[in-house]
Order: C-alpha cells, then sequence, then structure tokens
C-alpha cells in the first residue's frame, strides 16, 4: 500500500504484495499410444467447429462446450509408442463461452519494494498465456496510469490499460494477445491506494460487459486516500504501519497541519464498491501481496463482500512472500477456480471413447468412474477427487486428447 506525501519532507513508499504459483504450460504428458495400426488423425472428423456453453464458476454442476481441433504442438508421447506403434492425436481445446477476468492491479508506490510489481505484472501475464482462449482477460491499474507521487495526483482513480481480449490459442502460447497484455502493464510503482474509488469506478462498466465477469483485486496493503480530512491513530495507516516514526501508540499521524487525512484507512468504502459489484453479478476475489499482513481484517472483509471467502482465516487469498512462485500460486488458484468445469460438451462425438484421454496440466488422468472421468456421446465428466481437484483451483489446464488407446487406473 503506498502511502500519500503529506507528512514531514518528500514522498513515501509503504506496503508490500503476495501471491503463490505453480508452473502453467498447455501441453499434456505421455499418453498411452497402441502398436501396429495407425487409428489415423481425428482433425477431418473434429475441426475447429464453435462452441457454446463454457467455464464460469466452480460449480460442479456447470458445463463447457468445446470443440476438437488438431493441436499444432506435439504432446509429449502422442504420435509413436514405446514399441514403435503409432497413434493419432487430436486435442480437444475448450473455447467456448469463456468468462471474463478483470484483474484489478495496486501499483502504489509500495510496490516498487522487492520487486513486488514487476512480479505481479509477470505473473498475470502468464496465467493468460496458460489460460489462453478460455479465458477473456482485461486489467485496470490503480492509482491511473499517469499517477505519481505527488500530491495532486498520487490519489487518482485508477484506469483500464488493457481491453477485455482473449488470451492466444492454444493455451500456453506466448502469442501477440500476451505481449501486448505484458506491455500495457510496463509501469513505474507510484502514489498512493484509491481502491474504493477504482472499484467504484468500474461497476457500470463491468455490469455491461458479455458473460460473466469475476475482478481479481491484487494489493499489497490497505485502501487510503480516503475523504476524510482526519482520523484516529487507529484509523490512520501510518500509525498501524509504524512508519514515518509513528506507531500505534503515539498520535495520529493523520491530523492536520503534519499529517494529511488522505493517509486514513478508507476499508469502509472499499467494502460499499464490493458489494454493490456483487449486487451487480460480480465477484471479487482478494489476493493480499506481502505488505498486507496488518490489514488482515479489513482483506477479510474484502473478500466476504466480494462472495468468494474461503471459509477459514483467511478468507483472502494470502501471499507470504514475494517469490514469484508463491505470487503465481495464488493468482494461478484463483483464475483455475474460476475457468474450472467439471462437465466438458465436446463439438462431436469421438468416434471411438477407447482412443480418448483427459490431462491435467501435462499430467495424464487414468480413466475412472469413481475418481477419474467418464465419457457418454459427446460429454467428458469429471468425477470425485479429479472433479474436486478443478473446482479447489489445484488445475488450470484440463485437455481432452483423441486417437490414442484410453489409459485405465
Amino acid at each position: 500500500m503506498g502511502r500519500v506525501a503529506g507528512r514531514g519532507s518528500g514522498v513515501s513508499v509503504g506496503v508490500m504484495v503476495t501471491l503463490g504459483a505453480v508452473v502453467m504450460t498447455g501441453v499434456g504428458s505421455m499418453a498411452a499410444c497402441s502398436s501396429g495400426n495407425e487409428p489415423g488423425l481425428l482433425g477431418s472428423a473434429f475441426n475447429s467447429a464453435g462452441i457454446a456453453g463454457g467455464g464460469g464458476s466452480s460449480d460442479a454442476g456447470s458445463s463447457s462446450t468445446v470443440s476438437l481441433s488438431t493441436s499444432d504442438n506435439a504432446l509429449p508421447g502422442c504420435g509413436v509408442g514405446p514399441d514403435g506403434g503409432v497413434c493419432g492425436c487430436t486435442d480437444i481445446a475448450p473455447l467456448g463461452d469463456p468468462p471474463n477476468l478483470y484483474y484489478v492491479l495496486d501499483r502504489s508506490g509500495s510496490m516498487a519494494t522487492d520487486g513486488k510489481w514487476t512480479t505481479v505484472r509477470t505473473v498475470v501475464s502468464n496465467v493468460m498465456a496458460a489460460i489462453g482462449p478460455r479465458g477473456l482477460f482485461a486489467a485496470t491499474v490503480f492509482p491511473a496510469s499517469t499517477a505519481s507521487d505527488t500530491n495532486a495526483d498520487a490519489c487518482d482513480t485508477g484506469n483500464q490499460v488493457f481491453p477485455l481480449t482473449p488470451g492466444d490459442s492454444p493455451p500456453g502460447t506466448k502469442g501477440a494477445n500476451y505481449q501486448k497484455f505484458l506491455a500495457s502493464l510496463a509501469l513505474q510503482p507510484a502514489g498512493g491506494t484509491p481502491t474504493a474509488a477504482t472499484l467504484a469506478s468500474l461497476i457500470q462498466p463491468l455490469r455491461a460487459l458479455t458473460g460473466k465477469t469475476f475482478v481479481i483485486l491484487a494489493t499489497d496493503g490497505a485502501p487510503n486516500c480516503s475523504d476524510e480530512s482526519s482520523c484516529s491513530s487507529a484509523e490512520c495507516t501510518l500509525n498501524i504501519e509504524s512508519d514515518d516514526g509513528c506507531s500505534p501508540a503515539t498520535g495520529s499521524c493523520c491530523v492536520p497541519p503534519e499529517g494529511i487525512g488522505s493517509n486514513c484507512l478508507d476499508a469502509q468504502a472499499t467494502v460499499d464498491s464490493i458489494t454493490a459489484l456483487k449486487n451487480a453479478g460480480i465477484l471479487t476475489y482478494v489476493i493480499g501481496i506481502p505488505g498486507s499482513e496488518a490489514y488482515q481484517s479489513s482483506l477479510d472483509e474484502f473478500a466476504i463482500a466480494g462472495g468468494t471467502g474461503r471459509g477459514s482465516e483467511p478468507q483472502y487469498y494470502a501471499v507470504s512472500t514475494t517469490d514469484q512462485t508463491a505470487i503465481q500460486t495464488a493468482l494461478q488458484t484463483v483464475a483455475a477456480k474460476i475457468v474450472g468445469t467439471c462437465t466438458l460438451t465436446l463439438s462431436a462425438t469421438p468416434p471411438d471413447p477407447s482412443l480418448v484421454n483427459v490431462y491435467f496440466d501435462e499430467t495424464i488422468v487414468p480413466q475412472d468412474p469413481a475418481n477419474g472421468w467418464t465419457i457418454n456421446g459427446a460429454t467428458v465428466t469429471l468425477v470425485g477427487t479429479s472433479c474436486q481437484s478443478v473446482l479447489d483451483g489445484n488445475v488450470l489446464d484440463v485437455r481432452v486428447i483423441a486417437g490414442c488407446p484410453t489409459v485405465l487406473r
């Protein structure tokens, strides 16, 4: 959380940010191949037909309609078996009715600490690449991309820097859209933390979007930039963080003439904005970057108000280290919960269901009616622990591959 200049001389930088990681590529692992005759590629039967239905909330009853297309990227183990046998591999990529993942990212001055902003910028772009066309992505930063550390614009309401755009195809590709997304976030951390005003400004634009929209708020502290002229030490972020010679035991450092009210905690206004988003049908996930620890109760309130509380403390997704792996894990988990579904409806029925395999993040999932997956015509259903793993956000990339003999448990 960046603070606003005004106490003493000079400008300030304040708190930090957190997240967590799992490597996200877009390909599967070893698939069993037939020995002897080649069953043939299925690209002619399953092309890039359109799709309906799709990702969305983490409800077991949700479904995704997907299309079948021959993958440009060969899957490890597909095509030639260990005995030299050959089998065709066709990637069935879920591309229909993708949810909108709308990032609201804290770029306040404190995000410069330990390279937090650079890490967050890299990670959200990696998540976009991993999900690919299964999601649409956009980003707003706060304070505004033009804001600096001066009092005049340090609290400027955030602005959109990247419009809603699908990830590159196939999943795992760092193509043109990935590059544009990464470039849009090439900003320097600066200014305060106008979280409430920024979220409030997004209510109408996000309500107007087509499809299901989710806000992913990543911040390294509590919101400030409040309209209060002053506040008590219990509400002054400088006192809470023991910053600039202040402490919880001293008098408020947010009282003029030495202090300014813009450094007062703006938690209730933020809750109100998040509640308004939820009432508009838009859930808000909250990720606390390192430096946000002192504000756990506020971030808990934000997550609960956004309809995404985890059911236990912390209610939000807390990241305790600025390591890229940790930040990526947190962001990936949230993204996976958004796009995850246990029902995949194919655009055409595979001619031979005994030549179908399912992959989770490059690892093959054996067919098992209890804890693996089943296929019935054009519908693949994840069941038991496999389904739960997807809904829990532990799996980002689910791929269905046709052409090689099914691996059974």
